[in-house]
C-alpha cells in the first residue's frame, strides 16, 4: 500500500499545504505549479496529508 497524489484533484496552483505537515518530510514540490511528490522510501503511511487536504488528492492504493 501506498500513499498517491491523485492530479485531477490537485489544483497545482500553489504550494502544497501538506508538505508541512508531514512528519517524514516526505512530500516535496519541484515548483508552486508542479504535483506534489511522494518519497515512498520515507512515507509511513500515516495519513496526515490524506486528513489535511482539502481537495482529497491525497488516496491510498
Amino acid at each position: 500500500m501506498k500513499i498517491i497524489v491523485n492530479q485531477e484533484k490537485c489544483p497545482q496552483n500553489h504550494k502544497c499545504p501538506s508538505i508541512a505537515i508531514c512528519p517524514q518530510g516526505a512530500i516535496s514540490q519541484k515548483n508552486i505549479y508542479a504535483l506534489p511528490i511522494i518519497d515512498h522510501t520515507k512515507c509511513i503511511l500515516c495519513g496526515k496529508c490524506m486528513r489535511f487536504c482539502p481537495k482529497g488528492a491525497f488516496e491510498k492504493i
